[in-house]
């Protein structure tokens, strides 16, 4: 689902995607092409639709996300800008541990930023911003 909804332009995520719904059965001969089970409502996961919730806000605050210039910041953990106009995020759809993100060219010096994922603050120096990951990091100017 990450790799979905920080993809550039328009994406459709099919009901019960984010909340973990189980596919239904499969049809003879094309065992990828699952069909659509019922809602799991009475199953719904917490932590899948809480990470769907956060991803689908950020990607409605940040046009950049779907329409923006994608930068590459980083291979292992991949990392990514999309800056447009007045609008720029960084993404690091899966990120363990402290890592040093270069983010010269999309966030200046003396830039607050915020991730969007934990709420954390962070501070860019030298063109770079350190953050702490657990999971997903989502990055944003800090409001004022």
């Amino acid at each position: 689902m990450s790799a979905l909804l920080l993809a550039p332009g328009g994406v459709q995520l099919f009901y019960g995607d984010e909340s973990a719904r189980q596919p239904g059965a499969a049809p003879i001969g094309d065992e990828q092409q699952a069909t659509r089970s019922d809602m799991n409502w009475s199953s719904l996961d917490g932590a899948t639709l809480t990470h769907a919730r956060k991803l689908g806000q950020f990607r409605l605050r940040h046009p950049a996300l779907a329409r923006g210039e994608h930068r590459f910041i980083n291979d292992k953990p991949y990392a990514f800008a999309r800056v447009m106009q007045d609008d720029a995020i960084i993404a690091v759809p899966e990120a363990q541990g402290a890592l040093e993100l270069k983010v010269h060219g999309v966030f200046a010096d003396g830039t607050s930023l915020r991730d969007a994922y934990t709420n954390q603050t962070y501070l860019v120096k030298n063109g770079t911003v350190a953050v702490n990951a657990a999971g997903t990091v989502l990055l944003e100017k800090a409001a004022p």
